[in-house]
């Protein structure tokens, strides 16, 4: 893929959106919602529901309110501005690189501003995201020592770089004919629109663990996060196909345009196919794709006769001093990089009432290329569900497991890493929820060095 046809794709797709005249508008409410939700539920062209911000402190969707009516005002324009604070307290309680001090306190602030075009009076079809972000603090990840970070929301946008303020992401969607095509382009994360799944994929309500929110073999090809365009098509209310073109070296913290307009061309490619089932009448989802990335990446093992002499020189300076060793050895290049993935989500039981209340499972899979890329296998698999307790119809739990398998081409004291971790969502109002969390991890940092860790943790998440 050159760059032409990168930029070329991006100018299309963005002249398109603005060009419309016949589309529908997008009934999609808030930027908390996915792309691939944006584009999936686009059958009516009524456009989204407005959100109600009224209500008493203890049933009102947001702390704040509706400022006298005011924020109620701007969502029946099309304008909506949704602030969320997530603060994490988290400890390694056993094993690990560390259990000295190792007690941390990190949180996060998303504000979306969402604009919808059509409520605004503009054109119809159109939405407008920019999400900007707040970080603070790194979390307990240097004291697990893990491969998979043990709290996403303390390692992006950027981690072990202080606190900070990004404007991670700028989208503009554009429904047209329907919804049966949406068109997708900007600064985005990719996760919101591939490989999703109803039980594990938001760090900040479900599990904190990275492996147990998305398929690790993905950020190496779509890191978080970057400039893009896609196109989304929904023939048939059972099938979407989602294919999207994105720079493969963005960054949350800068704007992306010297990577993806400047000097050398990467970039990736990613397809997906997510196919709506319902076995024995039980909401469920399969979805299956690939990534593919222009970008030059390097061989894991050094080129001869260094390769051979590896595991004598390992024995001689130790670990530590090899691995330093290792940068400065030359390395084969392989002029690209590709990998596919699976993941799945299937309701095992639903209260009648609310098909969204129920018991499930969910895995995914993940295969990349062992020469190239450390994590050559990537499994998960777990349980989730939503008011399984009595009177508690709003709470939601997970429990997961995942396996990290490394490359072969990999020193030979990395293998493998694997890990579990169960949490519990209370619901004390629909702005205010709660979640404490255990997480055990089995070889951190993919080898026997460190003893198995046991990480504990409490989430706050409020909506303001």
């Amino acid at each position: 893929m050159t760059r032409i046809a990168a930029i070329g794709l991006l100018l299309v797709f963005t002249s398109m959106a603005w060009g419309q005249e016949a589309a529908t508008e997008q009934p999609q409410e808030g930027a908390a919602s996915a792309v691939k939700e944006t584009a999936t539920t686009q059958e009516q062209p009524a456009g989204p529901p407005t959100p109600n911000y009224s209500g008493d402190l203890m049933h009102r969707r947001a702390l704040t309110g509706d400022w006298g009516g005011f924020r109620n005002d701007l969502a029946a324009m099309g304008i909506t501005l949704d602030v969320g604070v997530t603060q994490i307290i988290q400890g390694n309680a056993h094993g690990g690189a560390d259990t000295k001090n190792a007690f941390r306190y990190s949180g996060s602030t998303d504000y979306t501003l969402t604009l919808d075009t059509g409520k605004m009076g503009l054109w119809p079809g159109g939405t407008l995201l920019l999400n900007a972000e707040t970080k603070w603090g790194d979390g307990i990840q240097r004291k697990v020592g893990a491969l998979m970070p043990v709290n996403l929301d303390a390692y992006k946008p950027g981690f072990g770089e202080g606190c900070m303020m990004t404007l991670s992401e700028w989208i503009m969607f554009q429904a047209l004919f329907e919804g049966k095509v949406v068109l997708v382009a900007g600064k985005l994360d990719g996760s919101r629109a591939f490989d999703r799944n109803v039980f594990a994929n938001d760090e900040r309500t479900q599990f904190m663990n990275a492996a147990l929110r998305n398929n690790m073999i993905i950020p190496t090809f779509l890191p978080y996060t970057n400039l893009g365009a896609g196109v989304v098509l929904n023939p048939f209310d059972w099938l979407s196909i989602v294919t999207a073109v994105a720079d493969t070296e963005g960054q949350a913290k800068t704007t992306g345009f010297e990577t993806t307009f400047h000097g050398p061309t990467h970039t990736t490619v990613i397809h997906e196919w997510d196919v709506k089932v319902k076995p024995f009448g039980l909401p469920g989802n399969q979805r299956v794709g690939f990534v593919w990335s222009s970008k030059e990446f390097p061989e894991l093992q050094p080129i001869s006769p260094f390769k051979e002499t590896g595991p004598f020189l390992l024995s001689v300076v130790g670990p530590k001093i090899f691995n330093n060793l290792a940068k400065l050895l030359p390395y084969e290049h392989k002029n690209d990089n590709v990998g596919v993935y699976y993941n799945f989500d299937q309701y095992l039981y639903t209260e009648k009432d609310d098909p969204t209340q129920g018991i499930g499972m969910f895995g995914r899979f993940g295969w990349a290329r062992q020469d190239v890329n450390p994590v050559a296998h990537f499994y998960s698999i777990g349980v989730g569900g939503k008011g399984v307790l009595p009177d508690r119809d709003r709470d939601t739990f997970g429990v997961g497991y995942y396996f990290v398998d490394l490359s072969n081409d990999m020193p030979y004291w990395f293998h493998s890493e694997q890990g579990i971790e169960c949490y519990y969502n209370v619901e004390i109002t629909p702005w205010l929820h709660i979640s404490p969390d255990l997480q055990v991890i089995v070889n951190p940092g993919g080898t026997s060095a460190n003893d198995v860790s046991i990480v504990y943790g409490f989430r706050m998440q409020m909506n303001l």
